[in-house]
């Protein structure tokens, strides 16, 4: 399909001599380390991301409480097997870190030799309308993008990081397999990418604020759901549910259309249900470390995290002072 030269094209990260100023040097050390080891075979990859998981789980306490607190409420689960669960989720972010890698540094070949299952693939072929397809925040997410990628042309969104070199290298990475992307600052923008016929990918399942959400049931209990997906619903575009869960390691491509609804509450009930019922499939490869009940109207379910809202007030302040 044919577009416009300025509607559809990657921006090229900007390059800049404040990304090698000091406070970014430990970074780039470990941006350099990561690419090293993104070289050692998968199953070694996947061992040393199970290491470090555990490490993680140990360091980050409050981290441990918001994904414990979320399983137990979303899982209703308890006890022991809470705490195991908890653990496994750990050791999969572990093993994301290196997910990641591989998706921004890996051949082509090298990501076709890993095990991959792709069911229903003919709702995202041949489309001559554009699609909506929304994705879930797994723990492998970065290489659901690039699994995804092998098989269609896609176009998506993504968030500014607030580390200006993390953020040049996820974009400069993405590039090489993201045939177009938007920040999440430009929504409009995406609307006309996907009304002139694109695949674009949109992760709908956390609390992106109350001004933006619609308070609606995720695993039983009220929670700030994005409306942003339900405008295409009313308006009869297609929406299909692209999931990519690890099953003995295999990654399981598995999409699902979602039925067009021009009641809001109605679509949004049947977008979270189709989140929860992906989430039961790979329970331990969800990001649940998301705060997804912060908006919670009677109050937060989270303790409270000083160091967390003194980095977020004095990254405000910045912002505003620029």
């Amino acid at each position: 399909m044919n577009h416009p030269n300025n509607l559809l094209k990657n921006k090229d990260p900007q390059f800049s001599v404040n990304l090698f100023s000091p406070k970014n040097i430990i970074t780039w050390l470990g941006v350099i380390f990561l690419r090293l080891l993104s070289m050692l075979p998968y199953k070694i990859l996947m061992r040393i991301g199970n290491s470090t998981g555990n490490l993680i789980y140990k360091a980050s306490p409050h981290r441990k409480e918001i994904s414990r607190t979320n399983i137990n409420r979303c899982l209703d689960i308890e006890g022991e097997i809470l705490e195991k669960v908890v653990r496994l989720n750990f050791q999969a972010v572990g093993r994301g870190i290196f997910e990641m890698a591989l998706a921004w540094w890996a051949s082509d070949y090298r990501i076709k030799k890993l095990d991959t299952k792709l069911i229903n693939g003919d709702l995202l072929r041949n489309q001559e309308t554009g699609v909506l397809v929304l994705i879930k925040h797994s723990t492998h997410l970065e290489l659901d993008l690039r699994l995804l990628s092998q098989f269609f042309n896609l176009t998506g969104m993504y968030k500014i990081q607030t580390n200006d070199v993390i953020n040049y290298v996820m974009i400069k990475a993405r590039n090489n397999y993201i045939k177009g992307s938007l920040t999440n600052k430009e929504a409009l923008k995406a609307i006309r990418w996907i009304r002139s016929g694109e695949i674009f990918l949109y992760a709908a399942d956390q609390d992106y604020g109350s001004k933006v959400s619609r308070m609606i049931p995720f695993f039983g209990y009220d929670a700030a759901t994005v409306t942003f997906p339900a405008l295409f619903a009313n308006k009869n575009i297609k929406i299909v549910f692209a999931d990519v869960s690890k099953v003995e390691d295999v990654y399981e491509i598995e999409l699902h259309e979602l039925e067009n609804e021009k009641d809001e509450e109605v679509f949004l009930t049947q977008m979270n249900k189709h989140y929860e019922k992906f989430i039961k499939k790979e329970p331990e490869g969800y990001l649940w470390m998301h705060r997804r009940f912060k908006s919670n109207p009677e109050g937060s379910i989270y303790s409270p995290w000083a160091r967390r809202e003194k980095k977020r007030k004095k990254r405000r302040f910045e912002r505003e002072s620029n």
